[in-house]
């Protein structure tokens, strides 16, 4: 069974699926350079289906997973319900909820009719699928995760008039146990936080989860609970001065409040109250259900300290985030689940390497310097590359990789990557100038699987969590000691751990610097500037070097280039 995965909402891109098999996955603002960009992903479309040597003819299913649209059975006593409860204890709520349902209407109905224009324009109307948004998350995490049964978590702001489910998912189908609204969400919640923080809600949460390990988060907790909170096992938001479903309406009230505050002790407030709701309702489903597993898949799961908190729950023992796990990955979600739920076949994620190719001929990677006459290239017949990057690494250079596929999702996982040395504690404040970024959090480091135990509490090998960079740990003193640059304030590190199996030349080149340094990581970092999406091609990483984002560039293994009038390193290392 050939599968196409299509959105055209945040973060627009497409997946092919093939029987249990996931062929090619990519997102939209690779090709377009526009980030998280929000339109009819054409050139997703082509590079999956050509990549795999298909048509769209060849196609069986054509899957959404953005806009379902209002379904009965799943919405309408829940939102029947909702009202009443409204209209019986907080009347003054009402014309809110109203408007968020208006808005939410409004805003699908031209993404949806894209979607409807493409398969009526290909003949599709046969073949095409339509899948509940947050069943699509849902079903993604669970199909691709390694358990066989498990609680399954989605949330996020908004999708299919929801905004949080929690399901139990085993070989015998799927047991609905929470539904919440798109105006009880915690997503909204964050997003708000984010943007009232001068951030930009939907995109920059994360600056908000490391601003948090800065603040006392105490202090506001009773702010952050008036806006939404936990009652009788139910997520309930108190619509008004404080809270709107929605990143555009804020009260000169709360302006004014946020204002007064530390940035810090706001972010600190919001992290801490979203842990401790997400955690309340897990822990109160994880004893009903028979599974100690935990999937998650929604954009709020994009929050790697709430997931290490879900992990530390009474009665959880694992826990996987689907890697791409906000709206972006809905292609790989949806068609996923579609192949799950159609033929029972569950296709796996070993890798998220499923995008464009940066294999080349040296001819090619030649002609492609031709117009830039200050670079050159140097190839693994003249020298052994991985030796050259750990004497780089040791003079400190900066190194871009651009290695065979891009990743598909919002993770540089050592294809796409910067690198560095991890011992730097002054890294994070010169290395985020350079790239023009403004970060709380600290890089990311890359840890081969044989020595994660010795840098991660409580880190096991059957965590799929860390091999994505979708969770924290807190970090050994030995680490803290040996690697400051990926150590946050607060003593927890976001790694990737990276197995011999699944990426042998950067397990070994990781290894090689161990043994060359004693430090058990390097620091990794997505190979873009700030507000850009990751690089996708070696043409993207050659001008990194020419706009002196990095001193040199390794692509696929086989070549370095680097800038002479600016770095001499290369020349020094070759006359040695």
């Amino acid at each position: 069974m050939l599968v196409l995965g299509i959105t055209n909402n945040d973060t627009a891109g497409a997946c092919l699926v093939e029987d249990d098999r996931v062929v090619a996955a990519v997102s939209e603002e690779r090709f377009t350079r526009v980030k998280d960009h929000k339109i009819w992903p054409a050139h997703s479309i082509e590079f999956v289906l050509q990549h795999a040597g298909h048509t769209i003819a060849d196609v069986d299913h054509v899957v959404y997973g953005w806009s379902a649209g209002f379904n009965s059975d799943r919405h309408l006593l829940l939102y029947v319900d909702r009202i009443a409860e409204e209209a019986r204890i907080h009347p003054q709520g009402l014309p809110h909820l109203r408007r968020r349902i208006a808005t939410e209407m409004d805003n699908d109905r031209a993404k949806r009719l894209e979607f409807d224009d493409f398969v009526a324009a290909h003949g599709l109307q046969s073949r095409a699928v339509y899948i509940d948004h947050h069943d699509a998350h849902g079903l993604g995490a669970f199909v691709c995760s390694p358990f066989d049964d498990a609680l399954v978590v989605t949330c996020d702001g908004r999708g299919d008039f929801q905004s949080l489910t929690i399901s139990y998912y085993s070989a015998t189908g799927q047991q609905v146990r929470q539904r919440e609204t798109t105006i009880d969400s915690l997503g909204y919640f964050y997003g708000r936080i984010t943007q009232l923080l001068g951030f930009v809600p939907n995109r920059h949460e994360g600056k908000v989860t490391g601003l948090a390990a800065h603040g006392d988060p105490e202090r506001l907790l009773p702010l952050m609970r008036q806006m939404i909170d936990v009652e009788d096992g139910r997520l309930r938001a108190r619509c008004g001065m404080y809270f709107q479903p929605s990143y555009q309406t804020y009260s000169d009230e709360l302006i004014s409040r946020i204002r007064q505050e530390k940035p810090a002790d706001v972010a600190a407030a919001a992290q801490r109250h979203l842990e401790d709701v997400l955690t309340t309702l897990v822990a109160a489903h994880i004893t009903q259900v028979p599974t100690s597993s935990v999937c998650l898949a929604g954009g709020v799961f994009g929050n790697v300290k709430l997931n290490q908190r879900l992990l530390e729950v009474d009665g959880v023992d694992n826990v996987y985030v689907v890697p791409p796990m906000g709206d972006g990955g809905l292609p790989l979600h949806a068609a996923a689940g579609h192949v799950y739920r159609t033929t029972g076949l569950r296709p796996r994620l070993p890798s998220m390497a499923l995008g464009v190719d940066a294999a080349l001929t040296g001819a090619e990677l030649t002609d492609m310097l031709s117009d830039r006459s200050g670079l050159r290239m140097l190839d693994d017949v003249e020298t052994d590359i991985a030796k050259l990057m750990i004497a780089a690494l040791r003079a400190n250079q900066v190194i871009g990789v651009c290695r065979g596929r891009m990743e598909f999702g919002p993770r540089a996982l050592g294809k796409r990557s910067i690198i560095y040395r991890g011992d730097d504690p002054t890294l994070n404040d010169w290395l985020n100038k350079k790239l023009k970024r403004t970060e709380f959090m600290p890089f990311a480091p890359m840890t081969p699987e044989c020595l994660a135990e010795q840098c991660y509490v409580g880190w096991r090998p059957d965590h799929p969590a860390g091999l994505f960079m979708t969770i924290t740990y807190d970090c050994t003193a030995e680490f803290r000691q040996l690697c400051p640059a990926v150590v946050h304030v607060d003593n927890t590190a976001r790694p990737q751990i990276v197995r011999r199996d699944d990426d042998p030349f950067l397990h070994d080149l990781l290894l090689s610097w161990h043994a060359s340094t004693g430090q058990p990581a390097l620091v990794n970092t997505s190979f873009n500037r700030h507000e850009e999406p990751i690089i996708g091609t070696p043409r993207e990483a050659l001008a990194a070097i020419e706009d002196e984002i990095v001193d040199l560039v390794v692509i696929d293994d086989r070549y370095v280039v680097w800038k002479p009038a600016d770095n001499d390193f290369v020349d020094r290392y070759l006359a040695r």
